[in-house]
């Protein structure tokens, strides 16, 4: 969720804001500023900081640029990425079970001269299947 920005093409003061959640509430403080706001939903994060700056410095929304590092509960934030390294390895596995498919169908269909027919009813496969993994 990190990285949340209210961007415009012309000129902007930046800012960087934080937010966690404290309680029902996400709570953004731009330290720059010393200051603090909240927000009831990550939807109003952005929003929230974009006006808070806005008011202390009595420009209008569209002259700030504020970027919200949206940091996550440490216990979300480690399962999480111990979920995607889990995804990374399911994706590799399944490059690897697939390409080992495609080698096994062409072995027995182009050296072993076993017909798709055969070779679907030794491997438990479709023959349409068969027919994909040998092309």
């Amino acid at each position: 969720m990190a990285g949340m920005t209210n961007s415009n093409s012309r000129s902007k003061r930046r800012f960087e804001a934080t937010a966690r959640r404290e309680g029902r509430w996400w709570i953004v403080s731009v330290d720059e500023l010393q200051a603090v706001t909240q927000a009831r939903s990550v939807r109003e994060i952005n929003d929230m900081a974009t006006g808070l700056v806005s008011a202390l410095l009595d420009v209008p929304p569209d002259d700030v640029e504020v970027h919200v590092d949206v940091q996550l509960p440490a216990d979300v934030a480690e399962a999480w990425r111990e979920a995607g390294r889990l995804r990374e390895q399911a994706d590799e596995a399944s490059r690897q079970a697939a390409e080992l498919s495609r080698r096994a169908v062409r072995s027995l269909v182009s050296e072993q001269r076993v017909t798709q027919v055969d070779a679907a009813a030794l491997l438990g496969i479709s023959q349409q299947r068969v027919h994909q993994l040998a092309h």
